[in-house]
């Protein structure tokens, strides 16, 4: 498994635009309820990365299979995983 910080969506949009799509309808509770649709998926990942983001993904054989972002608030970093 290797972990890279994502600086650009661009490159991994419709990847992680279906991960999105499965760990929702395998029931993942993260704000989605099924059926997310491609373009709602899409729309989430446009707007993830903000200069208080860090995001970071998972891939096995080159295929991403997990994300994880910081969130720099205030009170401090909080944590949001998706696998």
């Amino acid at each position: 498994m290797k972990i890279t910080e994502i600086n650009s969506i661009n490159e991994h949009l419709y990847e992680l635009s279906e991960l999105l799509i499965q760990v929702v309808e395998d029931g993942a509770s993260i704000g989605f309820l099924p059926s997310l649709t491609l373009s709602e998926a899409i729309e989430y990942w446009e707007n993830v990365l903000t200069p208080n983001v860090i995001l970071y993904v998972a891939k096995i054989n080159e295929q991403i299979v997990g994300s994880a972002q910081l969130h720099n608030q205030m009170g401090g970093i909080e944590l949001k995983l998706q696998n």
